[in-house]
């Protein structure tokens, strides 16, 4: 017999659907659940990396902080080309 999972102590981002995972894939198909949390947990990762990335290159181009949300999903940001529109 299945006992109900319970997630209490995480460090999950807020913004992944950790209940609705856990609804949907636990008690019975853990390997599911953690398949899906790996890939919501990866794909964070990789849009952070390629925002650091992103302000490294072109870090001359960039005016200003880029802003961005909690996903790095969304970034706003100013840029100057050089030699462009008075810019050097």
């Amino acid at each position: 017999e299945f006992r109900e999972f319970r997630i209490l102590r995480h460090s999950i981002p807020p913004f992944i659907p950790l209940e609705r995972l856990r609804s949907r894939f636990l008690p019975w198909h853990l390997r599911e659940f953690l398949e899906l949390l790996f890939q919501h947990l990866n794909a964070f990762v990789g849009r952070r990396q390629q925002l650091r990335e992103f302000q490294e290159e072109f870090s001359e181009w960039i005016q200003g902080s880029p802003r961005g949300n909690s996903r790095c999903d969304l970034l706003s940001f100013s840029y100057g080309i050089p030699g462009k529109s008075g810019n050097s």
